[in-house]
């Protein structure tokens, strides 16, 4: 009988706790979820921190982007554009017939993210010019992007320099005449200097690769750049491992 009058009396007891406790475990509750939360925005803004900082050598404004094909698998571009990236270069294709799996993904998630985007495209100077630039012509005619189409100008293809000159100016001449923009030349000092040499196309904007914390090195004929890729092992939000960097010498419109 004591036995059992005191667990009634336990029971009593436990209930009035928990009437007592309910006000105080509901506040308790609503604090350790605002807790969560602010540490789930400060990692947050921690993160977007990992974007980049512009190369300290840059005297006024410049626009941070990236370059992607399928390497950077599938892309989060909200992330991306909320980190403070304001354009992207997209890779159509490997040359003629390696044609890039993600690009028509990344072309639309980079839209609807609001993001300038811009397609180039690996040269290979040992294909057909012509078929090289009708594969970039046909994957934006109906949606150009904001910025020109870019030639990647890093392969030899065991080609002369004379040669690699004549490619290059066969496809700048198919995109102008299909597309009416002037295309952008990306390239490094080194190569141009060494497998392409004097030719001058510097009426073309220069989208320069040089990985350095000092101001990069522009190749001849160029006197200035445009765009500079500066680094080849960036982090950013919304993409898994390293993406290249780069930034454009002002302020995108």
């Amino acid at each position: 009988m004591v036995y059992c009058e005191s667990l009634r009396w336990l029971r009593r007891y436990a209930k009035k706790v928990r009437k007592r406790l309910w006000p105080v475990m509901a506040i308790a509750a609503v604090l350790a979820f605002g807790a969560i939360l602010m540490l789930v925005m400060l990692f947050h803004r921690v993160d977007d921190d990992l974007v980049v900082d512009a190369p300290s050598c840059i005297d006024g404004p410049v626009t941070p982007g990236i370059d992607v094909s399928y390497y950077q698998g599938t892309i989060n571009w909200q992330k991306v554009q909320q980190a403070g990236i304001r354009f992207a270069f997209i890779r159509v294709s490997d040359g003629a017939s390696n044609k890039d799996s993600l690009f028509a993904q990344n072309w639309s998630g980079a839209r609807r993210a609001h993001l300038r985007r811009g397609v180039y495209q690996y040269f290979r100077p040992d294909e057909s010019a012509v078929a090289q630039a009708d594969l970039v012509i046909a994957a934006v005619q109906r949606d150009p992007g904001e910025l020109p189409p870019v030639i990647d100008v890093e392969a030899t293809g065991g080609k002369s320099s004379a040669y690699i000159e004549r490619q290059i100016r066969a496809w700048i001449a198919r995109i102008r005449a299909k597309l009416h923009v002037e295309p952008i030349i990306y390239t490094s000092p080194s190569f141009w200097a060494d497998s392409v040499g004097s030719a001058d196309m510097s009426s073309h904007p220069l989208w320069v690769a040089h990985y350095t914390n000092e101001c990069p090195r522009v190749p001849p004929p160029w006197t200035r750049w445009t765009f500079w890729q500066h680094s080849e092992s960036g982090r950013v939000p919304g993409i898994q491992g390293p993406v290249d960097l780069d930034v454009f010498a002002g302020e995108l419109p």
